[in-house]
């Protein structure tokens, strides 16, 4: 019996689903924890399938999700206390900070010797994000050259969360603003040697030592707050334990990107040998059929799950090549892609696309998504995704002029004047999500 398929022959609504297909349709749409579960569950109801021997341990691939929760930071509390006001609450995958760093880490190009000094360092962050220990305790400890260690640290703080693996509160706060592009040598100034003055309101002492005006200098204070002063905090996990397993890795070498699909998280199956022999004894017709029938039950299994593997790795190359300015240089980078798009590029359906991306997840340098975040909407009379519009109504919101808050009409006149053309209420929509307040609620009365 051929046990060949082509998911893509399910166009119509008049194809009649077979047990089999339906069998290769649910497969496609588990990810790798699912089809896990379902492997263990096939055993049990046949004897006929059997778990490779030399099949890697799964649990080896898996990432806990604990945190142990302590403090650490104690000397900035008050530094940060001013900054904590303004900060949303964020939602993860629920990974632990660690496992986060651990599996970016899997996606970078270092020797042996530097990947085991980046562990040791990973070790030691604490749960706000912080590196607790100093450069010559690592290097003392690893018999490894100062100078490599700080190269190593500096291939961390690369590493989302933005501000992750500093030393201290300005170091994160720096590196947030490296990686927002941002170069301002007034806001560097105040965060290296006014920060304490800043956390006490004393703007008139850092007006008399910088030389800048009020206004100047209380606007870089608001733009400070909505940095993120504890990087770690959205892994905070509260005693839970739940597991993300990433179904697709990307990899980055010199310039080019590898793509495979994590076979490793799922179990590798195969016929039990004890009934293979037993078809080839004399036996009544009737158990050789039952015997037959559970063998052709473990190929088409296998088969489903290769359908399965070659699917998704089809599917992630294309994504990666549209969606390559995000892999190089995180999620601002982000653009509109759509699903039929993808879907004519590698001619499957729409229907098969949908399922292969469902409940998947995908790591790369700036750590594990959904696969539907790869997809993000594109605004109508515009060549910018939500995303990207979101970003770009916050930058614009925090240079504001804080005496004089922008409006969302304002907003929305300087999005168009850039070539975004979107409406006011889309406007007054993404900055509600973003937990941002309206015009009246951000101005700030104390500066007139």
């Amino acid at each position: 019996m051929d046990f060949y398929f082509d998911l893509d022959l399910i166009k119509s609504q008049k194809v009649i689903l077979t047990p089999q297909l339906k069998q290769a349709l649910e497969i496609l749409k588990m990810n790798s924890q699912e089809l896990t579960e379902y492997i263990q569950n096939e055993i049990e109801t046949n004897p006929a399938l059997d778990i490779c021997p030399d099949c890697p341990d799964t649990q080896e691939h898996v990432c806990p999700l604990t945190l142990e929760t302590k403090e650490y930071f104690e000397k900035n509390d008050e530094i940060i206390d001013f900054m904590d006001n303004n900060i949303a609450e964020r939602s993860t995958l629920n990974l632990s900070l660690k496992d986060h760093l651990l599996m970016q880490l899997n996606t970078v190009l270092l020797s042996e010797s530097e990947i085991d000094a980046a562990e040791y360092l990973i070790d030691n962050v604490d749960d706000n994000g912080y590196l607790t220990i100093t450069l010559l305790e690592a290097a003392s400890f690893m018999n490894f050259p100062i100078v490599k260690v700080e190269k190593v640290l500096k291939v961390l703080q690369a590493f989302e969360p933005s501000g992750v693996c500093a030393r201290n509160l300005k170091e994160c706060l720096i590196i947030q603003l490296n990686q927002m592009d941002i170069e301002d040598e007034n806001i560097e100034n105040i965060i290296n040697n006014h920060l304490d003055d800043l956390a006490d309101n004393k703007i008139s002492s850092i007006v008399k030592k910088t030389g800048l005006r009020r206004e100047k200098i209380i606007e870089i204070y608001r733009f400070i707050k909505t940095l993120e002063p504890k990087p770690g905090r959205e892994f905070y996990g509260g005693g839970q334990f739940k597991y993300i397993i990433p179904d697709v890795v990307v990899k980055k070498t010199n310039e080019y990107f590898e793509v495979y699909v994590n076979e490793d998280a799922v179990p590798n199956i195969n016929i039990n040998s004890y009934y293979k022999s037993v078809l080839y004894e004399d036996i009544n017709v009737e158990a050789k059929k039952f015997i037959q029938s559970k063998i052709d039950r473990v190929n088409w299994l296998i088969k489903c799950i290769e359908q399965r593997k070659n699917t998704l790795l089809k599917l992630s190359l294309c994504i990666v090549d549209r969606q390559n300015e995000f892999f190089k240089k995180g999620k601002k980078s982000i653009r509109p892609l759509t699903i039929e798009e993808v879907a004519g590029e590698i001619s499957l359906h729409e229907s098969t696309v949908a399922r292969a991306i469902s409940g998947k997840y995908i790591q790369c340098s700036w750590g594990v998504f959904d696969m539907k975040h790869l997809f993000p909407s594109r605004v109508p009379d515009s060549k910018m995704s939500g995303e990207n519009i979101k970003e770009r109504i916050k930058e614009i919101i925090i240079s504001e002029n804080k005496k004089f808050p922008l409006s969302d009409n304002d907003i929305m006149e300087m999005l168009f004047k850039e070539g975004v053309e979107i409406s006011r209420r889309t406007v007054a929509k993404y900055r509600m999500e973003m937990n941002i307040p309206e015009s009246r609620k951000r101005k700030n009365h104390s500066l007139n």
